[in-house]
């Protein structure tokens, strides 16, 4: 049944309010939703630069919602009219072929239209039925919310005992089915079914991080579209799994996993097996199903929170209350929602998107933040293998392969066997003895199809090897195994495997039978000790009142002997999505880095580059009905064009706003040279140079004599850094700067930001202020918020160009030089790539600072190159550029900073003192 589309041109609304916008509009905020309106309904393209600050996430909301609802208001209208009209003509036709001599022609032309009103007819039905469907959630989730009144202090149910009975682990619950057909978990779970039915245009919305989609689901609750919208966050097990037991596993594989064997009810044995009772009675302890997931509370819970405007927090608030899955529930939501809030991964990826139940048909897509998304598509598809790696996925299943030797049927076994063959083969190309002998480079570029001939592997089947991974789920199966072992052997210093085909190396050998014979030593004494336990007539008091061993996931089970182990990382997983990328190349557009290290032959590493981030973009384009980006610094927009929507010119609206705050908010400098008139070219070559350092740390220390509150400086590196940070201690500018300033570093742990922002906050906010040295591309450079009192001042020292002699740059560059004309005059595709790299980076440090209307701050950047090179000045936000100076000597900076802050606290201060 064809979709009837409505022939009718909408037109965007005029007025802020007929967008559904909270409050006044400012005009950029207008021109956005009119200009994104058009271009939905168009079908087209749109890239929108809009600074923070602007509302750019709201009127991304409020214009599609709008859309949305004016297509689907016209789609019924349009098809009412157009039945009633197929009604009449048919009617007409028929009175005319009772008075006409040549019934044969009226009857065929009245066929044709009857045939297309029984089309209409249908689609009617199908829409109707639809809003009945709809109706019916409605009122369940209005039922619903009358039995979510529940005491505060109510505990929870005890279905959780049941996953901390007492289990006893069954090795052969590592054992792989017998060649089966069915996949543990298809698409979208139990809720993958396909209906035939109405279809709703869906809006997806993605950001790249859980917090920046609930900050647009906050801002989405408070306009009048949250009183009829149905909208649903999807997000990994690892964010809305409830089950305690589940959730505080490490890794989100072992969470996932751990998920996936509970939904197993009952623990079918594998067939052409004849256990006894008890071995069977083990295996459905082991994959006793979670509590949460039942499908009448995830159907309630899905019904209660689609029309509530949930968020991630939300979602699991509310599962917790129903003691239903918000996993499971919001994937069940997926196909009646119109708004999903998702982040990155679950859209960019191919086959995470397919296991999500995510359909991009006719949808709309906009992606948010999408400054990096060549970069974020490009390292989504890329997948790292070192040699350490490879040497344990031989280790670990050839002792798979050994302990379950005689159960494995002819095809497991011949499936497993080709993966130990892969990884040798991988491993021998990392070698010192492989191909390029002992006098080999630092590194070598192969594409796939050499990466497949020197590795002897190209003529196996990788689709139907990976069919098998999938289905057999052998990655968890053999990391679940080699957790039962003990540790150490896995340790052992076994250097990597360098056979020839069909032999095995005495090393590899002499670790897999010490593995064996540990665990048949292990075993014998988990049989002596439950001998033991039977003869002292059960366990003590004390026993008894000990609390249960951590059941975790079959990957987890030795945690029941060493409660204190981390589990260790699944080495297949990341062997099996390298195959995945070889499948999915598309010819040509991708290579392999081998990387070799002399001193550690165990780090050396091979690494899937893809070089065209466009190709696996275009399948996304082919379906979606229209694809919009948006960002607050998305220049420059080029390479998007080149790169991603080459074929798609046509379609393209590119749009760029200014920001809303004042002109005099935002002071922008480009300085040349330092307080003794020393130049500022912060290059490779003057790295080394103390005099430069000396100038920076000068002006550095008279910014913070002018500039109140917080300041933060990014350097081009962690190594520019270094060196500054002890120069300024030998030379005891350090403590003169802390005169003036409280000094703060960026750690070098993620674990430490959090607190380290905190301190600097505080004292930020102090009398005395705050300096806070950072890293371009950094922990601190991106989605990170440094408004008001914590950046009055941002300041950029050099250009943080990335290391030109990298292979995987090199490859990058060299790719786009054969394959775009993007250079402008006198540069190459590559050479424009190289800039756009480091401008993009230094854009996103800039828009660290002016983040609402009554925001304001100055800008340096401090580097002669910002002065002189027209191109990088092109390529800054136009609400920089536009307003930027350019200066040869810092006295001239000076001044215009002190003016500025001057005249900023005139303002505060007449503003303070007004009524």
């Amino acid at each position: 049944m064809a979709p009837f589309k409505p022939a009718k041109q909408l037109v965007p609304p005029e007025e802020g309010s007929d967008f559904a916008f909270p409050f006044l509009p400012y005009d950029i905020q207008l021109d956005f939703m009119k200009s994104l309106y058009s271009v939905l309904q168009g079908g087209g393209i749109g890239i929108f630069e809009s600074p923070t600050g602007t509302g750019k996430s709201l009127s991304l909301t409020c214009g599609t919602l709008t859309w949305l609802k004016d297509y689907t208001r016209t789609l019924r209208e349009e098809l009412s009219a157009k039945i009633d009209r197929l009604r009449s003509e048919i009617a007409r036709l028929e009175k005319e072929n009772e008075l006409s001599s040549d019934w044969i022609s009226g009857q065929y032309n009245a066929m044709g239209q009857r045939k297309e009103l029984g089309e209409l007819m249908l689609f009617r039905q199908s829409l109707e039925d639809y809003q009945e469907h709809l109706l019916q959630m409605k009122d369940k989730a209005a039922l619903q919310k009358t039995r979510w009144v529940v005491p505060k202090d109510e505990p929870l149910r005890p279905e959780r005992q049941l996953l901390q009975q007492d289990v006893t682990i069954d090795e052969d619950a590592f054992l792989i089915p017998e060649d089966s057909d069915e996949s543990d978990e298809e698409l979208g779970g139990p809720f993958n079914e396909e209906e035939e039915r109405y279809r709703p245009v869906q809006a997806i919305f993605c950001s790249r991080t859980h917090s920046q989609l609930s900050q647009v689901v906050s801002e989405v609750k408070e306009t009048q579209h949250a009183t009829d919208l149905r909208l649903i966050s999807l997000a990994s097990r690892q964010s809305l799994c409830i089950n305690e037991d589940v959730k505080k596993l490490k890794t989100t594989t072992l969470i996932n996993e751990r998920c996936l064997e509970l939904l197993k009810k009952g623990g079918k044995t594998p067939a052409g097996r004849n256990d006894d009772g008890q071995r069977g009675k083990k295996r459905r302890k082991l994959t006793q199903s979670c509590p949460y997931f039942n499908q009448s509370a995830i159907e309630n819970l899905k019904n209660g929170t689609l029309f509530e405007v949930p968020d991630i927090e939300d979602l699991v608030k509310a599962g917790k209350r129903e003691k239903a899955c918000p996993y499971y529930a919001s994937r069940a939501a997926i196909p009646d929602a119109q708004l999903l809030m998702v982040p990155y991964q679950l859209i960019l990826h191919r086959r995470t998107r397919q296991q999500s139940g995510i359909v991009l048909r006719d949808a709309i897509l906009i992606i948010d933040e999408a400054h990096n998304l060549l970069d974020t598509l490009a390292a989504i598809h890329s997948q790292e293998l070192r040699q350490e790696q490879l040497r344990q996925v031989r280790v670990q299943l050839s002792a798979y392969k050994a302990r379950y030797l005689s159960r494995f049927s002819t095809k497991n076994l011949l499936r497993i066997n080709q993966l130990i063959f892969i990884a040798t083969r991988l491993a021998k190309l990392l070698s010192p003895d492989g191909k390029t002998g002992t006098n080999r480079p630092a590194s070598r570029m192969l594409q796939t199809q050499e990466l497949l001939l020197e590795g002897d592997i190209f003529n196996l089947n990788f689709v139907e090897i990976l069919a098998f991974c999938e289905r057999s789920r052998i990655a968890q199966k053999v990391h679940g195994f080699a957790q039962s072992a003990p540790p150490e052997l896995f340790r052992q210093n076994v250097p990597p495997v360098r056979p020839k085909v069909g032999t095995s190396s005495k090393v590899a050998t002499s670790a897999l039978k010490s593995l064996l014979k540990n665990l048949e030593d292990d075993k014998k004494r988990k049989e002596q000790g439950m001998k033991k336990n039977s003869s002292s007539g059960g366990t003590s008091k004390q026993q008894a009142m000990e609390p249960p061993p951590q059941e975790s996931n079959q990957e987890n089970v030795s945690s029941r002997q060493e409660p204190s182990k981390q589990p260790a990382a699944n080495v297949i997983r990341p062997l099996i999505n390298f195959l995945e990328c070889l499948v999915e190349d598309s010819g040509g557009d991708s290579r392999v880095l081998l990387s070799f290290n002399e001193k550690d032959d165990a780090q050396s590493c091979m690494k899937y580059l893809l070089l065209n981030p466009g190709a696996r973009f275009e399948n996304i384009i082919q379906s979606c009905r229209s694809v919009v980006l948006a960002g607050g610094t998305m220049q420059p927009t080029e390479e998007l064009t080149e790169q991603i929507f080459r074929q798609h010119k046509q379609r393209l609206t590119i749009k760029s706003y200014p920001h809303v705050v004042p002109q005099d908010a935002v002071l922008p400098l480009a300085l040349s040279r330092g307080p003794t008139g020393k130049e500022f070219r912060f290059n490779f070559a003057n790295k080394q140079n103390t005099e430069m350092i000396s100038e920076l740390q000068s002006t550095l220390l008279n910014v913070c004599q002018v500039v109140p509150n917080g300041v933060v400086v990014f350097f081009s590196s962690y190594d520019a850094l270094d060196q500054f940070y002890r120069h300024l201690e030998q030379s005891g500018n350090l403590a003169r700067l802390e005169d003036r300033k409280k000094v703060f570093r960026e750690p070098k742990t993620a674990g430490q930001v959090e607190r380290t922002l905190l301190e600097y906050g505080r004292a930020a906010r102090s009398a005395i202020g705050a300096i806070l040295f950072s890293v371009v591309g950094g922990k601190l450079s991106e989605g990170l918020n440094f408004s008001d009192e914590l950046g009055r001042c941002v300041v950029v020292v050099g250009l943080p160009y990335p290391n030109r002699t990298s292979p995987e740059l090199i490859e990058r560059m060299r790719f786009l030089d054969r394959t775009l004309t993007l250079g402008t005059a006198g540069t190459t595709a590559g050479d424009e790539y190289y800039e756009n790299l480091c401008m993009k980076a230094v854009n996103q440090c800039i828009g660290r600072a002016v983040r609402h209307i009554r925001d304001y701050a100055a800008v340096l950047l401090l580097d002669t190159r910002y002065c002189t090179g027209a191109r990088i000045r092109q390529k800054l936000p136009a609400w920089i550029s536009e307003r930027m100076d350019h200066l040869e000597r810092y006295g001239q900076a000076h001044g215009k900073l002190v003016k500025f802050f001057r005249d900023h606290k005139s303002k505060r201060e007449a503003h303070g003192a007004a009524p």
